[in-house]
């Protein structure tokens, strides 16, 4: 199994990735994690990323496929979660033989409120959200005790502006899987345990074939 999770930032591919990759033994693979990664090791690619990310603009493609490419060789199976975000990535990755298509389904004004309540540890490893995962501590991780903070690209500004660039540069995208027929669309607006069990209902049902 080759899964592509696709779905606007705040549309919890990444909670419903991390599910998969327990229960159904597939590899998580989150583009925006590869790429937070090499930004924290501060090299010099890192700092370039890091100019994009800040901004809400995608970052380019010759940063993201390279590292997607080198994380999935010789793997078999596998989520890219987020990942490819333009129909030039897809034919950069057709190689790979990408099995099934996600797609969650978020409007802007939840993908905001979402953001907007997200808050992370000064440590940047644990998360919380103000209202539906509130730490026991106003203000302080549960975990190591440091102060939580907003990133800058979960400012409200970043994400609207991230919510036009990734509809402008995605339904192509989605229109492109749909004409292969692997795509499948998921509402995910609807509660985390709803979402997650509707994805893995698509899933299990392309595995069974």
């Amino acid at each position: 199994m080759k899964l592509i999770l696709l779905g606007p930032p705040g549309s919890g591919k990444g909670t419903v990735s991390e599910k998969l990759e327990k229960d159904l033994n597939l590899l998580h693979i989150s583009a925006g994690e590869l790429l937070r990664e090499e930004v924290q090791k501060k090299t010099t690619i890192g700092k370039d990323i890091k100019e994009y990310i800040d901004r809400g603009e995608l970052v380019p493609n010759k940063f993201v496929v390279e590292m997607v490419k080198l994380e999935v060789k010789n793997k078999d199976n596998y989520i890219l979660d987020g990942f490819p975000r333009s129909i030039e990535q897809a034919k950069e990755i057709e190689d790979l033989g990408i099995t099934l298509v996600i797609y969650l389904e978020v409007p802007e004004k939840i993908v905001i409120e979402r953001f907007a309540g997200r808050r992370v540890c000064k440590e940047g490893t644990h998360g919380y959200h103000i209202k539906y995962l509130p730490p026991k501590k106003e203000g302080i991780c549960d975990q190591d005790g440091s102060p939580l903070v907003q990133r800058k690209d979960d400012k409200p500004e970043v994400i609207k502006e991230r919510f036009r660039i990734y509809h402008q540069e995605t339904q192509p995208l989605i229109d492109y899987y749909t004409k292969k027929s692997i795509l499948k669309k998921v509402d995910g607006a609807l509660a985390p345990e709803i979402v997650y069990t509707a994805v893995k209902k698509v899933v299990k049902k392309s595995l069974s074939r």
